[in-house]
């Protein structure tokens, strides 16, 4: 499946957030990643991420079956790096 996360955090939250989804997904912009991932894979971030978001979190999570359903349009020079380097 192929998942988004963009999340709304303090600073000190925003670190611990940042370095948990770095494990698993690409990071694209300030406070957003996404990647392929399994479903257990999916499971675990959404429990890592309950575990370790402040109070005044906020987070979402997009997901579609297949990267292949999402059509993606980019305005700007991106931060981060979503292509696989070989």
């Amino acid at each position: 499946m192929y998942l988004i996360i963009v999340y709304d955090t303090e600073h000190e939250n925003c670190i611990k957030l940042h370095k948990l989804l770095k494990k698993y997904l690409f990071w694209n912009q300030n406070s957003v990643f996404e990647g392929n991932v399994t479903q257990a894979q999916f499971i675990k971030i959404k429990k890592l991420l309950n575990d370790l978001r402040s109070e005044n979190s906020h987070i979402t999570l997009y997901s579609v079956e297949s990267e292949r359903l999402l059509h993606r349009e980019e305005l700007g020079h991106a931060k981060g790096c979503v292509s696989n380097i070989l």
